[in-house]
């Protein structure tokens, strides 16, 4: 396939053979990374979760308890860890900025983009952010299923109504740092508030546009959208549930309609979250001709499919110094 021989191509959200959790089948991830030309994607470890569950009752994930001291923090890094001898054995290139994301390309070597999905780890420490960059970690996802000391999240009542002031560090010791914030899971006022002090351009990398109301919902609204798109940033569509390419195809072009394709990415939460639209990295060819069948065009769908994220990761490197402060 002509785009993806010719451009980048990177998931923004993934959990690739549940290396988080066992890495039962990372090897054929890995592969079909390869086969369908994957230039790198985001190997995120949730930091809640050893306290969310699904809760029958309510019909969506929470957090079940709070932490113990120090148990997100080690949890995180051990499963981090899990990468390790896939790095040193050569089967993955370890990306700490986009010009990896092209060594990776050139290879045909899947680069991985070390992501935190919670801010839970920093366990309310600003010289964790350093450290998180680093121990290689590129993006944190302020939150996840558990309202932790940064920030709101979608699916509970709000506790913070907001960023937090330790959110607020967070997100500016990130910004010099040249670390990805990605508001997924975010309230859309914790996204204001993060667009009114954020200097780099940001992410929300797995979620779909809903145009009626609906309470905890994972998807985002048009303002919610705008929001990302304004920071030159970009938003991850998301093939949740049921349906196949046309269906994915469809949600980014609402999206596309409303905010521009120029602000769009994908974000498969593969392993992560069950879907029928795209569950194999080999097909990656069929979402390029995908969307060019849903009338984008070809610069656009390079865009869709790593281009725009690029764009991205080069300005939020661009003038960081992840020099250590004292």
């Amino acid at each position: 396939m002509e785009l993806l021989d010719h451009h980048p191509s990177v998931d923004i959200h993934a959990h690739p053979g549940r290396f988080h959790r066992d890495g039962t089948s990372l090897d054929t991830r890995v592969l079909e990374m390869n086969r369908g030309g994957l230039s790198a994607g985001f190997f995120c470890v949730s930091t809640d979760r050893a306290i969310i569950r699904r809760d029958r009752e309510a019909g969506r994930i929470r957090a079940r308890r709070a932490f113990e001291p120090g148990e997100s923090y080690r949890d995180t890094y051990a499963r981090f860890a899990v990468l390790e001898p896939w790095f040193a054995e050569g089967h993955l290139l370890r990306v700490v900025g986009p010009a990896d994301v092209a060594r990776a390309k050139r290879m045909k070597r899947p680069g991985a983009i070390l992501a935190a999905e919670g801010a839970d780890f920093l366990e309310g420490r600003i010289d964790r952010v350093q450290e998180a960059h680093d121990r290689g970690i590129r993006s944190i996802q302020l939150v996840h299923y558990n309202i932790n000391a940064v920030a709101d999240i979608q699916t509970e009542e709000p506790r913070h109504h907001g960023l937090t002031p330790f959110g607020a560090q967070v997100i500016r010791e990130m910004n010099r740092l040249g670390m990805i914030v990605d508001l997924a899971h975010a309230t859309e006022q914790v996204t204001r508030d993060v667009v009114d002090i954020t200097t780099k351009p940001i992410i929300l990398s797995h979620t779909a546009l809903r145009r009626t109301p609906r309470k905890y919902t994972r998807y985002i609204y048009a303002d919610h959208a705008q929001l990302i798109a304004s920071t030159n940033g970009v938003i991850g569509v998301w093939p949740a549930g049921r349906g196949g390419l046309e269906r994915w195809t469809r949600r980014f072009r609402k999206l596309a309609d409303l905010v521009g394709p120029e602000h769009l990415a994908m974000g498969t939460d593969m392993d992560g979250l069950h879907n029928t639209a795209f569950d194999d990295y080999g097909a990656l060819p069929d979402i390029a001709v995908a969307l060019l069948a849903a009338g984008f065009s070809k610069n656009e769908a390079a865009g869709i499919l790593g281009g725009n994220f690029m764009r991205v990761f080069q300005e939020v490197v661009q003038g960081s110094d992840g020099v250590r402060r004292r």
